[in-house]
């Protein structure tokens, strides 16, 4: 397949006219986040059926033509694993998806395994090897060597023809809604962007603390996460994580306090204690967020003792159905679930696994084995357990 280098307007208008007239490319990026809150925008590749395109995203040209395919419903989007390429899209041009199949996640239900590499992808669906060299590379240097730009092309040529097998075999299963159903979550804009009043939520730690100190928690977070973008460094740099669950628990009232707190950069206190200050007292002002109710003792117990046959019940139907389980479910999302059967006998209530295709597949099973209408005997043959009506 043809690669050609882009990096002038009028080439672009080729690129985006070739694109809307095929109504289906696979897309990647190439971009360096290491040093930065924001990603920098590095290469764009774009791949019709005949061509690669590898688009220099540092030239003078405007890329809101380009990133306006992503947006058009007349033109699919083949990526894989593109949460990440979506999501730097929307920061810079404020796009989202319409039409995608992310073929990471198809494979998930075509049996091929969860969360697998673009490379072990192509090589076990299309039965092509790709290259691997440039991997650490510095996608921001000019001018690119032929060697990454054959590497960046790798990146998208395969994707359409990976894309059809698993269709194809999506539609033999019966799956293809499935998968339609999981890739709605691209062409939501809610899954993209960071809401700073909502940062909290992905600071680790946090679950040890009241709700007043999550207060706290949530307004520091805030803080840090308007400061390293107004920065534009990573938010580590700012403030780690487990430094701003202890300003959380201790909520400090005086500068002398604050610096006195582990973790805390000396040069960042000095520039910065006194907004963190205000930054405690509006937390400490605030309404606490309530944490979590934790179940009684007696519905911990008997969680426990159901999760472990819970888990066998849902890995059993998940390797019948050829999905991986990873795609389906996590083991902490089954005890919830069975905690919230127990104590509130749910039926929904929210719950993931009680929601479409999940629900057929596992949802049902756990609800009726923590109701004990069902158990689970070992057999001889893969997957070596099944599920025994009482």
């Amino acid at each position: 397949m043809r690669e050609t280098p882009v990096d002038t307007a009028d080439r672009l208008d080729e690129v985006v006219a070739a694109a809307r007239s095929a109504g289906r490319v696979a897309l990647d990026t190439e971009f360096l986040r290491e040093r930065t809150y924001r990603a920098r925008l590095c290469l764009v590749q774009i791949a019709t059926k005949d061509e690669v395109f590898v688009i220099d995203a540092l030239a003078k040209i405007d890329l809101g033509r380009l990133a306006s395919l992503v947006a058009d419903e007349s033109v699919e989007i083949v990526v894989h694993a593109g949460r990440q390429d979506f999501d730097l899209l929307f920061e810079d041009f404020n796009v989202v998806p319409r039409r995608v199949f992310d073929v990471q996640v198809a494979a998930g239900f075509a049996g091929y395994g969860a969360s697998l590499s673009l490379g072990r992808l192509v090589e076990e669906v299309v039965g092509q090897k790709l290259e691997k060299g440039e991997t650490y590379t510095d996608w921001c240097r000019r001018p690119l060597t032929s060697a990454q730009l054959h590497y960046a092309a790798n990146d998208v040529q395969w994707l359409l023809q990976a894309a059809d097998i698993l269709l194809n075999k999506l539609r033999s299963l019966g799956r293809e809604q499935w998968v339609a159903e999981e890739l709605g979550g691209l062409e939501d804009a809610r899954t993209y962007g960071t809401n700073p009043d909502e940062a909290w939520r992905k600071v680790s730690g946090r679950g040890t603390l009241s709700a007043k100190q999550t207060a706290v928690l949530q307004a520091v977070t805030k803080w840090r996460e308007e400061t390293a973008a107004r920065r534009n460094i990573p938010r580590s740099w700012v403030v780690k994580d487990p430094t701003l669950v202890e300003i959380g628990r201790r909520a400090p009232k005086s500068l002398d306090t604050l610096k006195a707190i582990r973790g805390l950069n000396a040069r960042e206190a000095e520039r910065s204690g006194a907004r963190l200050l205000e930054a405690v007292a509006e937390g400490l002002e605030g309404p606490p967020i309530p944490t979590p109710r934790q179940p009684p003792k007696e519905i911990l117990v008997r969680t426990r003792m159901l999760l472990g046959l819970a888990d066998a019940i849902v890995r059993a139907r998940c390797e019948r159905a050829g999905i991986a389980t990873e795609v389906v479910t996590t083991r902490g999302e089954i005890e919830i679930l069975i905690a919230d059967v127990l104590a509130n006998g749910a039926r929904s209530g929210g719950h993931r696994l009680l929601t479409g295709w999940r629900r057929e597949l596992v949802g049902d099973a756990v609800v009726a084995l923590t109701e004990g209408r069902v158990g689970i005997r070992v057999i001889d043959t893969p997957p070596f357990v099944e599920e025994v009506v009482l």
